[in-house]
């Protein structure tokens, strides 16, 4: 026989019966109360958990089975006995309000709401999963429902869905090929919700402070420095950490790099962008500095300027060191810019490539 506690409150509330069978915990009773509330046709937000949250709910729905009507009022009356005790929140924003009920609204609705609010619309959620790698697609798809991975295939463009079904084992790829056909009758609201859970359950990047790697910030400042100077900061990092400063090394543009990192064609665009005296004085001190650059730039322009550069380089007569190595790094900033916009390619350094196969 069931008996009645009465609450501090003074409200009457069914106790437990003795033979209701093991507490079940918290995440399960959760999943059990949401079970009821769809199957009578009701909606949840579920997208809103985090992707672990999502994880655990699928798992707990597998692992329940069946439960019977003891253990159900069992868990409504638990449900009921902490309503009672703590009550309900509601937002306290007309933002929040819109963001918790707007899954259940008319979208016209959501959208004139959020014009007189002044809200921005939330990103649509399948651009940010179809922007992802074919292999983050897999990993990013439940093994047990081919149909949501059905849906997927079909928000993709057909390359992007060809990878993707290209990557998957062929048991896998033959359930989510014949669950296509359960996908006729879905309609957008549903897509819009699965495609809102999969975008949830997307890691995100947290930002960083700076665009480029350590080794490329360190490599631009020592592109600046003098030769010197240059030398022996990669001297000392090379024995402090050699990886590292291998990585600076191979991000490291000088002038000696010219002549085996710079096509040929590219020259005439480099020099348009220097100013003539900068240009000679760099090329009458790297005459001697570094011969094989200013030969290979020397000869990958028109014969009539390579001669009228020679002719003032004679001119110019002996750079002083400082000025000289100076102009020479004007000349590499200025290829380092015209790379940043595309106009010429900077090549790997020798070998690397052979490292890379290697």
């Amino acid at each position: 026989m069931t008996t009645t506690v009465i609450p501090a409150g003074g409200t009457s509330m069914p106790a437990k019966p003795a033979d209701m069978g093991p507490v079940l915990p918290g995440p399960q009773k959760a999943a059990i109360i949401i079970q009821m509330i769809l199957s009578e046709g009701g909606s949840l937000p579920l997208s809103s958990l985090s992707a672990r949250g999502q994880a655990r709910l699928m798992q707990d729905f597998v692992e329940l089975g069946r439960v019977d009507r003891a253990t159900l009022s069992l868990v409504v009356a638990d449900l009921e006995r902490d309503l009672s005790m703590s009550g309900l929140s509601f937002p306290r924003s007309v933002a929040d309000a819109l963001s918790t009920l707007e899954s259940h609204l008319n979208p016209e609705v959501v959208d004139n709401l959020r014009g007189q609010l002044g809200l921005s619309t939330p990103p649509a959620p399948w651009p940010k999963v179809a922007a992802l790698p074919a292999e983050q697609l897999i990993a990013l798809l439940p093994d047990e429902d081919p149909k949501i991975a059905a849906i997927v295939l079909s928000k993709l463009d057909p390359d992007k869905a060809s990878e993707v079904l290209e990557d998957m084992d062929p048991d896998q790829a033959t359930q989510v090929t014949l669950a296509m056909q359960s996908t006729a009758t879905l309609s957008p609201d549903m897509v819009a919700r699965i495609g809102t859970m999969l975008a949830a359950a997307i890691p995100s990047e947290k930002p960083t402070a700076f665009k480029d790697t350590p080794a490329l910030r360190v490599a631009n400042l020592l592109n600046a420095a003098t030769p010197d100077k240059r030398d022996a900061v990669l001297a000392s990092l090379t024995d402090q950490d050699a990886a590292f400063a291998e990585a600076v090394r191979a991000s490291i543009f000088t002038f000696a790099d010219i002549a085996t990192r710079i096509a040929g064609p590219d020259i005439a665009k480099i020099t348009r962008d220097v100013p003539q005296e900068e240009l000679v004085m760099a090329l009458a001190y790297a005459q001697v500095a570094e011969p094989a650059s200013t030969d290979f730039l020397l000869a990958n322009l028109s014969q009539r300027m390579a001669a009228a550069l020679r002719e003032e380089m004679e001119e110019q007569g002996e750079v002083p060191k400082k000025a000289g190595e100076a102009a020479m790094g004007r000349i590499t900033s200025a290829i380092r810019r015209l790379a940043d916009t595309g106009e010429v390619t900077i090549l790997a350094p020798p070998g690397a490539e052979e490292d890379e196969a290697a």
